[in-house]
């Protein structure tokens, strides 16, 4: 039987209790596993939703008379303006105790009240390279590019794909104390000590590209851009990989062929991302199937989703990440310069033997890991 949501947690009856109460619920998402939770008014109250391996689902109703109080203390603790109620705000949780420090919290207003979305991913915790679980060949040419020193290093996929924790985890395989490593992060996730971390603030015109430049005087070995969003930023990252650092960030594109694509049409120069750009690994999150209780799919010679059990969410257990990846050969510089198509990139990709993100998804689903419907729904092609 699966884990039940709301076990255990109790409505305040009385102003006092509101302070316990919200620190149980906060206790009670993390240990849920729950990546984020969700404060939604709505005309009777508040429902909060769970984000658990990936997926929102209902948690808890909250009624009118302590949907203020909830709101009001979370912005609180997140040391958030509480009369504020008509602009969006960003902020993070002291230390709370209980181990909840450095909670992300953002609010917006709507229609019927505050919205509060709540960032629950351990900020203490700093996923490790081997954690990742990539495929050799990625791992082999990732751990290879990250000794070079200099050069651009992109983690590419939508938003959730897991890339910001590959970041980290690229950074803490670098963080030592004879490397001068800074980030520029919209906003900063998780803490990294020995690594000088600067959230960019938009509304006094402190952008990635103004910080970009900034941190070019300030001799740094490897810089972290949290995202490339536009043509001044790629622009910087480039030239700074192009004289002698070691650049890595994200950019949203769902292949990493179509990466290059999105750098060209940033207005990216050709040259410059010929010389510049080392090393393209897209991502994706999908839900692992719970060892206990998943099934053989006997029509397919898989394996499926179980009905759940006391240690999984609906027959699965955590999310592990596909991935798939492309260097840049001078093969593939010299059609970025000619200025190829995609159809082009792609077919010189597959003769230096790239592997894409559905092969390693049909590896895993072979080894047991996930399910077809699972890469259906992550992947987005038909059950064969």
């Amino acid at each position: 039987m699966s884990l039940m949501l709301s076990e255990g947690l109790v409505l305040p009856r009385q102003d006092q209790e509101v302070v316990p109460w919200v620190t149980s619920l906060l206790i009670r998402a993390q240990q849920l596993g729950a990546s984020d939770l969700h404060i939604d008014p709505q005309p009777q109250g508040a429902c909060l939703r769970l984000r658990i391996n990936g997926l929102l689902q209902d948690w808890l109703d909250v009624p009118p008379l302590w949907q203020p109080r909830l709101v009001s203390r979370l912005k609180v603790m997140a040391q958030m303006d509480l009369a504020e109620k008509r602009l969006p705000q960003d902020g993070r949780l002291g230390d709370a105790g209980q181990g909840l420090s450095h909670i992300r919290v953002a609010s917006i207003p709507t229609l019927h009240g505050e919205k509060l979305c709540l960032r629950l991913a351990d900020a203490g915790h700093t996923a490790t390279l081997a954690a990742l679980h990539l495929p050799a060949s990625t791992e082999h040419a990732l751990l290879h590019h990250l000794t070079r020193p200099d050069g651009l290093i992109l983690i590419t996929g939508p938003t959730g794909a897991g890339k910001t924790t590959s970041l980290y985890a690229c950074l803490q395989h670098l963080n030592a104390r004879h490397r001068h490593i800074a980030t520029i992060e919209d906003p900063v996730e998780r803490l990294l000590p020995g690594i000088n971390q600067t959230p960019i603030q938009p509304r006094i015109g402190l952008g990635f590209a103004e910080i970009l430049k900034a941190l070019l005087r300030q001799d740094p070995d490897v810089l972290m851009v949290g995202e490339i969003r536009d043509r001044e930023t790629a622009e910087m990252a480039l030239q700074a990989a192009e004289t002698g650092h070691l650049v890595l960030s994200t950019l949203h594109s769902g292949t990493a062929i179509e990466a290059l694509g999105r750098l060209r049409h940033l207005g990216v120069p050709a040259y410059l991302l010929a010389d510049s750009l080392r090393l393209v690994v897209t991502q994706r999150l999908i839900r692992r199937l719970c060892d206990r209780c998943k099934v053989i799919d006997t029509q397919h010679g898989g394996f499926s989703a179980g009905h759940g059990c006391e240690a999984c969410q609906q027959g699965h257990s955590q999310r592990i990440g596909l991935f798939e990846h492309i260097e840049m050969s001078p093969a593939l510089a010299q059609l970025c310069l000619s200025g190829a198509d995609r159809h082009a990139l792609q077919a010189c990709a597959v003769k230096a033997g790239w592997s894409s993100l559905r092969a390693n998804g049909e590896a895993l689903w072979q080894q047991g890991c996930v399910s077809r419907h699972e890469l259906h729904r992550v992947l987005g092609y038909e059950e064969a």
